[in-house]
């Protein structure tokens, strides 16, 4: 009970966290990546890559959270914090994912946070 109870306010700090720095120039977006049929199977040799680069976006503040969807693992998604788009089309371009051919698409959207 002790350790959900500081999981969930170790997840509302880090929101908290988000958002606070949602002021000024920065906005939130969402870049969902849509994946080739056999994701699971392909992932193996390029995940490492792939996760240590997003954890590295998330310790320096960029990405607030981010995964793969599930039943189907057919897309991820990754919420940024950024005060320029430009900074997610450059983290898109590195990708492992996306160079060695697992995403078959990509979007890019601005979302307007109200609650």
């Amino acid at each position: 009970m002790l350790a959900r109870r500081i999981r969930h306010a170790v997840a509302i700090s880090s929101l908290s966290r988000a958002m606070s720095t949602a002021t000024g120039d920065n906005k939130f977006y969402i870049l969902r990546y849509d994946y080739v049929d056999d994701i699971l199977h392909r992932r193996g040799p390029f995940r490492t890559e792939h996760l240590k680069r997003a954890v590295n976006f998330k310790q320096d503040g960029y990405i607030v959270m981010g995964g793969a969807l599930v039943n189907p693992p057919d897309a991820g998604v990754f919420i940024f914090n950024v005060a320029d788009k430009e900074l997610i089309e450059n983290f898109v371009k590195e990708d492992p994912y996306v160079l060695n051919d697992l995403v078959t698409s990509y979007s890019i959207r601005e979302w307007t946070v109200v609650v």
